[in-house]
């Protein structure tokens, strides 16, 4: 993952924020086998969400300022199109 390597703390920030996710997720779980309120779940669940999707913006951010940034500038045009379909393909998932 060249991206989030590239500066160091971007990678020491997304894998704290996937230990904070995981955090989340284990309340979760423990909610579920304590029988906890239905509504209860669903907050904290949405709290895993949210937590994962800034792990992906921050993936992200990180890939577009490193790899998309450097195909982009490459001389290589099948370089640079495979790069630009990869950006829409994922966007098109979201």
């Amino acid at each position: 993952m060249k991206s989030v390597d590239s500066q160091g703390k971007n990678k020491k920030d997304v894998v704290k924020r996937l230990h904070y996710a995981q955090g989340h997720l284990k309340a979760v779980c423990k909610m579920i086998e304590g029988d906890a309120y239905c509504l209860d779940i669903i907050n904290q669940n949405h709290a895993v969400i949210e937590a994962l999707k800034k792990v992906n913006q921050m993936v992200l951010e990180g890939h577009l300022g490193v790899c998309a940034w450097d195909a982009v500038n490459s001389k290589n045009t099948a370089k640079r199109k495979k790069a630009i379909e990869e950006l829409v393909k994922l966007y098109g998932r979201q």
